[in-house]
This record gives structure tokens, sequence and C-alpha cells, in this order.
């Protein structure tokens, strides 16, 4: 069955496809060239003019090879349509930018009155802030304290500056600028003096929001000490920064990061846990509840761009998962990911958690179905073979995406999957558990936060101690965009193969 879904995958739908492929290799081209609305307007032209060339020819030419020549001229002509659709939306997005109004106080020491956009990203050492103004944003790093909150409106007092490209640890360049113009921002300031002028001035379902996960956080550490508070608020929240620099870099070394930032991973568990609990009810019951349940938890996370992509994903994931068609899913990935595309096209190349959470979904609803039907010799209690299937899924399509974003090669990560990702399920509902329970009471939530905390201690002490090993990671030279192109080239035609083979072994049962 795995290869007969992948195989209509890979074979039907084909326009479908080729519209997809043709708007995000369009949009591609139009983040990393400078193009105008002429050269789209070019490629739409010459779109029509192969359609129209298409309908003569099938009028006037009734020849044997007519039929074939005519689909691949009206595959072309799609394709060509869509990239160049693909090219148009991203030149309006460009020339969407802001006039950059504060450009000539660049430099300079300013004065400049504005409202906290987002939630505070508190980090270990630091503040970031992102200050709405004069139809513009900024970024401001400030420190520990005063604490601010979403809908404060402050006097920043300090030099203003643009954001500038700078090198990874691995000696990778990073388009720092077109990172933070995906999300409007443009400017930074880095330590203003920051003056409080009133509260309340953001949306009120934001700051209720905002205030919740502040208190469950908060009711978190009154049970569970650090870093395992800093971990379980990571984990059900995506909170990540406080866990410290140190820790964080272990994390990543082992390649065990997307568990505390808030993935499609964590929120996935969330809603197939709640689908498991009323599992006794008829399907569509326990679909809605999961579904619902990923909803809240977005929105208890404060809703941001990044949770809500997670969230789209994890939902196009339970719901495979609910119904086994693995090829329907594919589909509905590829639109959703091209309606946020469509939405913000910037995310397709200067948004890493996009294109991360896109291929790791993608592995999971193609790949893993596929690896599955050959672990065989993998017992499936406790749902270790579909965890080992998954986990060997969106290793392999993330990888490429990671040597070339990072230049590192964890050589433990597949391992230190197995063995932490089949705890975090539990770690997450007690814990979740214990935060309820503290707002009632701290001696009924201790229980759940005494297993949460076992749990938690298992995983950072494992994450740690294999840290430490001079081989967990290792750097690899850089690899261009080709090579990326490339590997994922070789990836879905190796896939293509698996699935001509698990067709043909699907037959012959």
């Amino acid at each position: 069955m795995a290869g007969e879904a992948l195989n209509y995958f890979v074979t039907k739908n084909i326009p479908t496809y080729t519209v997809l492929g043709g708007v995000f290799i369009g949009v591609g081209f139009g983040s990393v060239a400078t193009v105008s609305v002429h050269l789209a307007l070019f490629f739409i032209v010459i779109a029509c003019a192969l359609f129209s060339y298409r309908f003569v020819l099938y009028k006037t030419i009734p020849s044997v090879d007519a039929p074939k020549n005519l689909v691949m001229i009206f595959y072309l002509a799609l394709f060509l349509f869509s990239f160049g659709a693909g090219v148009f939306r991203m030149t309006l997005n460009n020339q969407a930018t802001p006039s950059f109004a504060l450009d000539t106080y660049l430099g300079n020491p300013i004065s400049i009155t504005g409202t906290i956009d987002a939630e505070p990203d508190i980090r270990d050492k630091e503040t970031r802030l992102v200050v709405f103004t004069q139809g513009t944003k900024l970024l401001v790093t400030t420190g520990l304290y005063p604490r601010f909150m979403y809908g404060d409106t402050v006097t920043l007092i300090g030099t203003l500056q643009r954001p500038k490209a700078f090198e990874t640890d691995t000696g990778r360049s990073f388009d720092y600028p077109a990172y933070l113009a995906k999300d409007g921002i443009y400017y930074m300031m880095t330590r203003p003096k920051v003056d409080l002028i009133s509260h309340n001035n953001g949306s009120i379902v934001k700051v209720w929001l905002f205030n919740f996960k502040k208190s469950f956080i908060g009711k978190i550490a009154e049970i569970v000490p650090e870093p395992y508070a800093s971990l379980l608020s990571g984990l059900l929240l995506g909170g990540k920064q406080s866990l410290g620099k140190d820790l964080l870099d272990d994390f990543k070394r082992v390649g065990i990061i997307h568990i505390v930032v808030l993935s499609g991973y964590n929120i996935t568990v969330v809603g197939d846990a709640i689908m498991k609990t009323f599992s006794f009810l008829p399907r569509v019951f326990g679909m809605s509840f999961g579904a619902i349940s990923i909803i809240l938890f977005a929105l208890m996370t404060g809703g941001g761009a990044t949770v809500v992509r997670a969230s789209i994903m994890a939902l196009l994931v339970v719901l495979a998962g609910a119904t086994g068609r693995t090829y329907d899913i594919t589909r509905a990935l590829f639109i959703a990911g091209f309606l946020m595309v469509l939405h913000n096209p910037a995310i397709l190349v200067f948004d890493p958690s996009f294109q991360l959470s896109f291929m790791a979904t993608l592995g999971l609803v193609t790949l893993a179905p596929l690896i599955k039907s050959h672990l065989t010799f993998v017992t499936e209690r406790f749902g270790l073979r579909e965890i080992v299937s998954a986990t060997l899924a969106t290793q392999v399509f993330v990888l490429p995406l990671l040597l070339y974003n990072t230049g590192q090669l964890s050589l433990v990560a597949l391992p230190i999957n197995l063995l932490i990702l089949p705890t975090v399920p539990f770690t997450m509902f007690f814990g979740f558990l214990a935060g309820v329970m503290a707002f009632i009471s701290v001696y009924l939530a201790l229980p759940f936060a005494g297993l949460a905390y076992a749990l938690l201690f298992y995983q950072i002490s494992l994450v740690t101690f294999v840290a430490s090993f001079p081989f967990a990671s290792i750097s690899v030279p850089t690899i261009s965009f080709l090579g990326l192109i490339c590997m994922y080239g070789m990836l879905f035609v190796g896939m293509y193969y698996l699935c001509k083979k698990q067709s043909l072994l699907d037959t012959q049962k």
C-alpha cells in the first residue's frame, strides 16, 4: 500500500504539481535575482502563446504524434505561466517594501516612540523586542530588565542601524537583512534607553494569550527546577531561548533541537494524544478533537507565524495518520505550502523554519510509510517501528537543508532521536498536567511534576553526555545551492525507484 500511495503522488495529479512547482521556482527565482514585472509578464505571455498554439495544433494536425506533442506543449505552457505568476508575486512583494522613511536617521542618535508588536523574546542575557513605528518595524535588543510586554508603547533613545549579514560559527554567510525583512523588520537598535509610556495598546486577544502563557510558564518554574523547567517550557510552548546557549548548542550538536522549537512534531504529539484518548469514539470525533486541540494549542502559544506554519503541518500529519490516505495528504501539504508562500513569498527562501517544517512533514507523509514497510525486524510494540520510520524519514529529508544552512552533520542524531522521542509525549503530558494543577494547588501538581522531572533529567543528561563526544558532530565543506538541488534530486529519484519496487512487491502478494 505504501508503494501504491507514493506512486500516486509521483504519477497522478501532474497538472497540480506542475502549477505548484512553477510557482515555487518562480518565487525562488524572484527572491535571489533582481527582476521586474515585465519579465514576469513576458513568461505569462509566452505561456498564453503556447496555449494558443496547442489549440491550433489540436485542430489542424490530427497525426499519431499529435496527442503526445500536445501534452508536452500543455505542461510547458502551464509551467511557464505558473513560473511567471511566481515571479510576479515576488516582484509585487518587493515593491511593497516600505519607503524607509527612517533612513535619514541612520547612524545618528534618535528618539522615537512605538508599540511592541510581538511577544518579547527573552534570551539568556538579553531581550529582543519588535517595535512598530512610522509604518515599519525595529528589532530592539535590550537588557533583561525592566521587563516589557506585548502592546506596551515605549520611547526608544539610541542609534538606528540597518541589519547586516554575518558569518555563522561554521563560516556560512547568513543573509540577516532578508531574514528580518520577511517579517517586515528593516531597522535595528542595540541597547537603547527604553522608557515605558503605556500598557495594553495591542490586540486584546493577544494580550490575554501572552499573559496566560506567561502565567503557565511561571507555574512550571515554581514546581520544576532549572534547567528542566526551561526544557519543559520549550517542549510545551517553544521557549527554547531560556535554556541557555551552552545547553542549546548541545541540543543542536546531537540533532535533537527540533523538540524545543515548537516544531510540527510537538504539536502533532498534542493532537495525536487527544485522538488516542478519544479512540473509543467514531473516527470523525477523534479527528475533530485532535484538530481542535492543535488549534487551541497554537492559540495558547500566542499564534505566531512559526507556530501557525507548524500547526498547519501538524494538522495534515494528524489527518494523514487518521485516514491512511497518504497521497491525498501530500497534495494537501503542497497546497498548504502554496498558500503560505502566496501570503508571504519571502518565507520560501529566507525562512529556514518554514523550509525545515515543510521538508520534515513531506518526509513523514511520503518516505516514512515506505521505510516502515521495510522495517519488519523492528517490533511494533510501544509504537517503536513507527517512531523509527518517522525519525529516519524526517532526518533524511531535512539533512540536505541542515548541511546547506549550518554545515554541521550530527553523527549521533538517529540514535539520540530514537532514545528521546518516545519519552517526549509522556514528558509533555505530565508537564502539562503539572502546570494545570499548579493553578489549583502546588501540592496537587507535585506528583505530575516529579514524573516530568524524571523524564527531563533523563533527556538533558543523555544530551549533555553524548554531546561531549568529539565525534558527535562534524563540519562539512560548504554546499552550494546547486549541490542542495542535486541532493534532493537524488533523494526523489531514489524514492521513485523504491516506490516502483514496493508497488511490484504489493502486486505479487
